[in-house]
């Protein structure tokens, strides 16, 4: 009989795509079952991660019971450190609105505001100008004092230029808000990856560039001599950093006016290069290297405080 319509081709035809899509659908079913083991594995690596860090954080704080510097000077040549916590913005807005509510009917809160190198302050209590011996802010130091309640050593992101001196029945806290809303232009360099950001305060970028190139991580064992790979090497840095220049003297034609400083951090070697061509007031902080997806991390550095307690 003569399959005028083609039916036998068609019937074919589907038995072909259901036979594809069966296939398909097999192969899918395997990738599944090849992500959750991945999944599965991530989620033990992570969880052994946390247990090594605690285990490493345990360890560290039995050293530090048992070293000698934690051990009474009976001379009394030595001071205790004071132990800092790293506070991001966020943090530091809780912390103001607590301190905004202190009251002393003796107007006796103290609120100090210290450039480095100044902890001679005659003004200065003995126990916060002991603490500030024994650690170093380069960008200066706030001291907040509650009598007989408590003293707070802040080191600020951005430097203190003048000394003052401050006595009433609240805390002066304006200053610590400029901070937290100060214009600035960061930099995160590193070799083929250099993030460029403006931020107006501590909410968000209102500027973000990428400068991204190629360049050779490591030497091979075999092809180039080592000499010819370094040599390789120092002209994509090279050239990465005249791009990150370019883009850097185009942000300052636009935004120089408005920021106060220029945050600059990550890999020494670039550092040195960048610096000098700012022309701006610089900022050098050791900040961890930047990630694309959480610049919110990267804000939290730049405008984060350390806070001591003594």
């Amino acid at each position: 009989m003569v399959d005028l319509f083609g039916k036998k081709k068609l019937e074919d035809r589907i038995q072909e795509l259901e036979s594809g899509v069966a296939e398909l659908v097999s192969e899918k079913e395997e990738l599944l079952r090849t992500l959750e083991k991945r999944e599965d594995k991530i989620r033990k690596l992570a969880s052994a991660n946390q247990e090594a860090n605690l285990a490493l954080k345990a360890a560290e704080q039995r050293a530090a019971a048992t070293s000698p510097a934690s051990l009474p000077d009976l001379a009394g040549r030595e001071e205790k450190k004071p132990m800092g916590t790293r506070m991001s913005p966020r943090e530091m807005e809780r912390l103001m609105k607590r301190l905004e509510s202190c009251r002393s009917p003796e107007d006796d809160l103290l609120t100090f505001f210290l450039p480095d190198g100044a902890p001679d302050e005659a003004a200065l209590p003995p126990d916060a100008k002991s603490a500030l011996l024994s650690i170093r802010s380069e960008r200066g130091w706030i001291v907040l004092r509650y009598p007989q309640l408590f003293t707070l050593l802040l080191a600020p992101p951005f430097p203190v230029r003048e000394t003052s001196y401050l006595e009433g029945s609240i805390f002066s806290l304006d200053a610590l808000r400029e901070m937290m809303e100060t214009p600035v232009l960061v930099v995160s360099a590193h070799a083929g990856d250099t993030f460029l950001g403006v931020a107006y305060g501590q909410k968000g970028f209102e500027v973000r560039d990428f400068v991204e190139s190629q360049v050779k991580e490591k030497h091979s064992k075999g092809g180039w001599s080592q000499k010819r790979f370094e040599r390789l090497r120092e002209e994509d840095i090279k050239n990465h950093v005249e791009a990150v220049l370019e883009k850097l003297s185009d942000l300052k034609g636009k935004y120089g006016s408005v920021v106060r400083f220029v945050v600059l951090g990550g890999d020494a070697a670039l550092l040195k290069q960048i610096a000098p061509t700012v022309g701006l007031p610089v900022i050098e902080r050791k900040l961890e290297r930047h990630d694309e997806r959480r610049l919110d991390r990267l804000l939290d550095e730049v405008y984060g405080f350390t806070c001591y307690r003594i």
